[in-house]
């Protein structure tokens, strides 16, 4: 929602607050991240065991352990900021990152990198999925197209939150480090 302003996507971000914050959600939801990347590792490394490993469980492998060390990273930022800091991790508390130096260096990759990631990995699961009920060269079809989707959301959330369709001035309270 950062594309339509930041009026705009703090509205929304305080509506889905009132879900995702709740005690029992957010516990449940951090939860659900941890056996994703828990059972992500273990069939990761259950992988790179194997020897002749095909590409779907290649892109699946490591696709899925870049997206593990995203969300790793990812939850504990913005739940200990929050938590220890009473730091408000709203559109400044992104946007931050990516617009000024040094910062920028590491979580502009850091970003789109996370968010293609996950396009990958659920492209490939979709076209192992579908191939055999729609045919390899339309589940590759399917395969580029979700892929391609997640690079375009990557680059239209970084245009977003590093000031491609607005000026964005860093209230001074976020230059904490």
């Amino acid at each position: 929602m950062a594309w339509f302003g930041v009026e705009t996507h703090q509205e929304l971000l305080e509506t889905f607050r009132i879900f995702y914050r709740n005690t029992a959600i957010e516990i449940t939801l951090v939860c659900c991240f941890a056996i994703q990347i828990i059972s992500g590792v273990r069939l990761a490394l259950a992988l790179l065991k194997k020897r002749d490993k095909t590409r779907y469980e290649r892109i699946q492998m490591y696709s899925g352990l870049v997206f593990a060390y995203f969300v790793l990273q990812h939850i504990p930022a913005t739940i200990g900021q929050r938590l220890l800091h009473g730091f408000d991790t709203n559109f400044y508390f992104a946007s931050r990152v990516v617009v000024q130096k040094p910062w920028l260096y590491y979580f502009v990759p850091y970003y789109f990198i996370g968010v293609s990631v996950i396009g990958l990995h659920i492209a490939n699961v979709h076209q192992h999925k579908i191939s055999p009920k729609v045919g390899e060269s339309s589940a590759k079809i399917h395969f580029y197209l979700i892929v391609s989707f997640f690079v375009l959301l990557a680059s239209i959330i970084l245009y977003s939150l590093m000031g491609g369709r607005f000026d964005i001035v860093i209230p001074e309270e976020y230059n904490v480090y």
